[in-house]
């Protein structure tokens, strides 16, 4: 997998886990839909325009290297998510 698309992916999974969270599924419908589609977009471009300029972006990461950042980034918003409501 290519380090941009890792960042990306991992991004995504964090600030999406955040706003599901926050979000509390109280939504329905095509609010829900237009939210999530909103941070897929955001995401998307601020990779593309800021990560772009600071990581290499054919470098490619090995298969563990990739689960283990998807991973880490499971546990760290899982993590926050805990610590915020306490």
């Amino acid at each position: 997998m290519k380090l941009h698309t890792l960042i990306e992916y991992c991004l995504l999974i964090f600030i999406s886990g955040l706003y599901f969270a926050f979000l509390g599924f109280q939504s329905k419908g095509l609010t829900f839909i237009i939210g999530v589609i909103f941070l897929y977009i955001i995401i998307n471009f601020s990779t593309k325009k800021f990560i772009s300029s600071y990581v290499p972006i054919d470098k490619k990461m090995s298969i563990l290297i990739s689960v283990l950042m998807i991973l880490g980034t499971v546990f760290i918003t899982m993590l926050l998510l805990t610590l915020l409501a306490i």
